[in-house]
């Protein structure tokens, strides 16, 4: 008796101290004809209305064909005309893992085939979002809303004048509920003009050593007197003869803030090779990775507004660039960068230029003109196409559960320190579940 009640408890020890394939597993969802929220939640056994919230969409909205959902739980059942290579696809795991935690040899799979989905292992990651400050009452809601899923915010944005002095942002009090909640806040530094991003005004600053000393010494006066836990610094747009004056200011700047045992982040332009594209090289990845704390990659904006139609931030030229960064930045200070935005371009009439708005905005689009959403293979980024009142033909490009869980596996594969995305509020509900899914959060 002794030996059998020894035997129960070992096995529930067991029990509870390994890791369960179904606990905090997410399904990838794709909607096909025919189906509805009620049809999915009953067959999966889901509350309708707790399932159309999980994916930002009311309990009574139409589906659309391709549009992609996620389901909690790990059982999912196969469906009329998938193969398991589309699953595993859409999952971002391997075929034959797939197949060897379902115990199953054949390629071949039939309808209403039950089958687990596995979860990778999760780890520990640091996070960041840019944060454009509100009213305090905003403000406190977002940083309460998204806490679980930060380490950190970039509170955007401070610039700097043609004297090096520091034009603040009213923060109303976010930096102070970021502390609250134990998320460390950063200021952001930006070269912001009344002409965009100027490059001009970095040139004068950096190129003259009594400018840029003055520029660094406001910078932590910025940060000592606000209690900021450091600085975001987001220069865009550069020269490339200022790569010397950007190498030296930010040495400068960060032997200052290291001695007050502040940090310094420094978000860098996509780069695949030294000099590729040229237009960037006043960003040198080597020598600015020796100084930062943190390198921000804003793998982002392949295609932007006055560009064609085209993904934001396609899988393969992300790679290009993170196979550049991890050879000549130490991967502990990497962070991915992720866009929660969607470009939305007129691709027929006179005018072409695009607009960005959220992604959770591209949902109610595609619901409000039940466009079918279409998904490409090579850069792992969906899209939609509508008419609108005045007969012009849109395209939008914009990220869902499949192809940010294709950018969280990179964060895994690459072995980064983590991950961030402009901006914090306009993220879909989906966001913030996958990583939570995928993820520890420092």
């Amino acid at each position: 008796m002794a030996k059998r009640l020894l035997i129960f408890l070992f096995t529930l020890l067991f029990l509870l101290l390994s890791p369960v394939l179904t606990a905090n597993a997410l399904i990838v969802y794709e909607v096909k004809p025919g189906d509805t929220l009620k049809k999915i939640s009953k067959q999966y056994k889901l509350n309708v209305k707790s399932f159309a919230n999980l994916n930002g969409l009311d309990r009574n909205d139409k589906l659309v064909i391709g549009q992609s959902m996620i389901i909690p739980g790990s059982t999912y059942y196969v469906r009329q005309g998938e193969t398991l290579w589309d699953i595993a696809f859409r999952h971002s795991i391997d075929i034959n893992y797939l197949k060897s935690k379902n115990h199953i040899t054949s390629d071949v799979v039939i309808p209403g085939q039950k089958l687990i989905i596995p979860s990778s292992p999760k780890t520990t990651i640091w996070t960041g979002s840019y944060l454009i400050p509100k009213d305090k009452k905003t403000n406190k809601w977002m940083i309460d809303y998204y806490k679980k899923s930060l380490t950190s915010i970039y509170i955007f944005e401070f610039h700097p004048t043609s004297q090096g002095k520091l034009i603040k942002v009213k923060e109303n009090q976010s930096n102070r509920f970021a502390w609250k909640n134990h998320i460390l806040p950063f200021a952001t530094l930006t070269n912001i003009s009344k002409k965009g991003f100027d490059p001009k005004l970095v040139h004068s600053l950096l190129s003259n050593k009594a400018l840029r000393k003055r520029l660094v010494k406001n910078i932590y006066s910025l940060l000592d007197k606000n209690d900021y836990k450091g600085i975001c610094i987001d220069f865009e747009s550069l020269n490339p003869e200022d790569m010397n004056n950007l190498n030296l200011f930010m040495k400068e700047l960060s032997v200052k803030l290291h001695q007050s045992k502040m940090q310094v982040i420094m978000a860098m332009p996509p780069k695949e090779a030294d000099h590729i594209p040229q237009f960037y090289d006043a960003y040198d990845y080597n020598t600015l990775g020796k100084y930062v704390d943190k390198m921000f990659l804003m793998t982002y904006n392949w295609h932007w507004p006055n560009s064609s139609s085209g993904p934001i931030a396609p899988l393969n030229e992300v790679r290009k660039t993170l196979n550049y960064a991890v050879s000549i930045v130490p991967k502990s200070k990497l962070l991915l960068g992720i866009p929660q935005y969607a470009y939305d371009w007129p691709i027929t009439g006179e005018k072409r230029k695009g607009i960005a708005y959220s992604t959770q905005n591209a949902i109610k689009k595609y619901k409000k003109y039940e466009s079918e959403v279409y998904f490409d293979r090579e850069t792992l980024s969906p899209a939609f196409r509508y008419t609108d009142k005045d007969g012009i033909l849109h395209e939008v490009w914009f990220e869902d559960p499949r192809s940010l869980l294709a950018k969280f596996h990179l964060v895994k594969e690459y072995a980064l320190a983590g991950l961030g995305c402009w901006h914090l509020g306009i993220t879909m509900p989906q966001t913030e579940q996958l990583l939570l899914n995928e993820f520890k959060i420092k």
